[in-house]
């Protein structure tokens, strides 16, 4: 008899090649936020109005929240590594075309492509990373990748708004461009070859069927919830942080580094989290502490004076970057958990529910701003982030009535 002790198994490692995917995000990332910096060099320099310069913010998120799902569906045939090459090449090449452009309407029918092709990119990547680890580790590489966009957030917004400062608009359009491209390379020689195969046969299926999944709905609409609750504030932090705590253009800068600094933070620490403790639970425990945060902030705003209310404010701000990022990771592993064959598409429409939240926090933040003030952005915020989680107890509690119906005695 062999008494010889069984060799240890290895760890499983995080792939390398997730880094690629991280890269990519990072270029895309950069530019989607990085034009909110360049809003008044922009207008200058192709002489229009900054307001409607900003319209260029909003024909992004709408061309990525309704292509998302449709290019997901098209393009549902070709394998993810050609497509995730190709969405990265495109990027750049549009990137670069958008450096010169030399009137309002090419750049606007730039940002609409770009949106579309981010469109491809981010729930392809999304889909890849959690299929190259096992689901023990599922979480982390989905923080890898989305952790690509939190560091753009952090630094490559204000890095782009430097470089524009220095060398333009058009210098800042460039680089994303060769960071695009340095990153198509990087995946087409990283990515493992198998990922070019076609797709399993449940993704054949009607592109939309998804959405008959039980819970996926729901999970959907908590994106959306989520969003809402967090641009209705960060649409308006400047103006929040300027009315109530009277932060001039530096202080907001501060904010901003420290709650990118913060979201890079908390990107990584929600895909740990959600691998050790559970999908569910993190997003839940996410989802509450941003009640919390929010409440905070407008609670500090409005009934303390400005001495106290002026640190709490600059921590929640930062807090709010590390918990609003978190909640990504976990909500990600939810939604691949609810249709695991589909999860290109579910990932797709998550895209695009991320997407109609911005939108929609836009607008809330506003109406808010008009009826009661910039002080009561929060309590906007905390409403949303409630609605959510109420839809996510919900869903745990049916959950947990339909496993303990298929397990009673009674139901076999």
């Amino acid at each position: 008899m062999n008494t010889e002790p069984l060799a240890a198994q290895p760890a499983e490692r995080l792939p390398l090649s997730l880094a690629w995917l991280a890269l990519g995000a990072f270029a895309l990332g950069t530019e989607s936020f990085m034009v909110v910096g360049l809003l008044p060099m922009l207008a200058a320099d192709l002489q229009v109005s900054a307001t409607r310069v900003g319209q260029l913010v909003l024909l992004f998120a709408l061309s990525y929240a309704i292509g998302s799902p449709l290019m997901a569906a098209l393009l549902a045939r070709f394998g993810r590594r050609p497509l995730l090459v190709a969405s990265l090449a495109a990027f750049s090449g549009i990137t670069l075309a958008a450096s010169m452009a030399q009137g309002f309407a090419q750049l606007a029918l730039a940002r609409v492509a770009l949106g579309l092709v981010a469109g491809v990119f981010l729930p392809t990547a999304s889909a890849v990373a959690a299929s190259m680890v096992s689901p023990a580790l599922r979480g982390r590489a989905l923080a890898i990748v989305t952790g690509g966009g939190t560091v753009a957030v952090a630094l490559g917004v204000p890095l782009g708004a430097w470089i524009a400062g220095w060398g333009g608009w058009r210098t800042a359009y460039l680089l994303v461009a060769a960071v695009a491209a340095l990153a198509a390379w990087g995946v087409a020689i990283g990515l493992p070859r198998g990922l070019a195969s076609a797709p399993a046969p449940a993704a054949r299926a009607p592109s939309f069927a998804v959405t008959r999944a039980p819970g996926v709905l729901p999970a959907l609409l908590t994106s959306v919830l989520w969003t809402t609750g967090g641009f209705s504030f960060y649409t308006y932090i400047a103006s929040f942080l300027s009315g109530t705590v009277g932060f001039g253009a530096q202080g907001v800068s501060a904010v901003f580094c420290a709650i990118g600094v913060a979201a890079a933070l908390g990107t990584a620490t929600g895909g740990w989290a959600t691998d050790r403790f559970g999908a569910d639970r993190v997003a839940q425990a996410f989802a509450l502490v941003l009640v919390a945060i929010f409440g905070g902030l407008s609670f500090s705003a409005q009934m303390l004076p400005r001495d106290v209310a002026l640190p709490l404010i600059v921590a929640l701000s930062a807090l709010w970057g590390f918990a609003g990022w978190g909640f990504g990771p976990a909500q990600a592993v939810r939604l691949i958990r609810l249709a695991p064959d589909r999860a290109p598409m579910t990932l797709s429409l998550n895209a695009s529910a991320i997407y109609l939240g911005i939108a929609a926090g836009s607008a809330l933040g506003g109406v808010v701003i008009e009826l009661f003030g910039v002080s009561a952005v929060g309590w906007a915020g905390a409403a949303s982030q409630l609605a959510g989680l109420g839809l996510m107890l919900r869903a745990a509690h049916r959950s947990r009535a339909a496993l303990s119906s298929a397990t009673s005695p009674l139901a076999a």
